[in-house]
């Protein structure tokens, strides 16, 4: 159930929905059997016993369902992270308390400008650097958007976005008027 589910969000195949009722009739299939043979074999009872809700397809699919959903949600997270971490990393170098770094930039989500200090939220960590945002914009590849003066987001990392903001991990960044225009035409296309 869950591979179907999966195999739902990733293929984009006109076929997929044939191909998703075939994976969970399968599945729905595999269940019932494996709850008989569970219900005989722990309870030592006969098929005939059975209480009628246990072999009901719609409860056993509900069922099924209601537990892919929650793994999807609990580990959806965590499992974006891992993929994230599994691409070639594309290395950046900033100098950050006096000293030069490299920061992977399939895991930085956005820079932030305040007080002459610039701060990379990576993934798990941030770390400051007294470089110009200016200068860094230049710098970045183009999937970085300066959506503000104090703010360049990694568009890969755009949960959602509105008139006057863009949601990234969680946190709220503001659109200013300045970059409405190019934010708006970058997110379209």
């Amino acid at each position: 159930m869950s591979y179907a589910w999966h195999y739902l969000h990733r293929t984009k195949s006109p076929w997929r929905w044939l191909h998703l009722f075939y994976l969970l009739l399968f599945t729905l299939y595999v269940e019932w059997v494996a709850m008989i043979l569970a219900y005989w074999l722990v309870f030592q009872r006969y098929i005939e016993a059975l209480p009628e809700v246990l072999v009901n397809p719609l409860f056993l699919w509900l069922y099924m369902l209601f537990f892919t959903l929650v793994e999807d949600r609990l580990f959806r997270e965590k499992k974006e992270i891992v993929e994230i971490r599994d691409i070639e990393p594309i290395w950046f170098e900033i100098v950050s308390e006096r000293k030069r770094q490299q920061i992977n930039l399939r895991e930085l989500l956005y820079v932030e400008s305040a007080n002459e200090q610039i701060d990379f939220h990576l993934l798990e960590k941030t770390l400051p650097s007294k470089e110009r945002i200016s200068q860094l914009a230049e710098r970045l590849p183009e999937e970085f958007l300066r959506i503000h003066r104090s703010y360049i987001v990694n568009t890969k990392f755009i949960d959602a976005y509105n008139i006057g903001s863009i949601s990234i991990k969680g946190a709220e960044l503001p659109i200013s008027r300045k970059y409405k225009d190019i934010v708006e035409a970058f997110l379209k296309s």
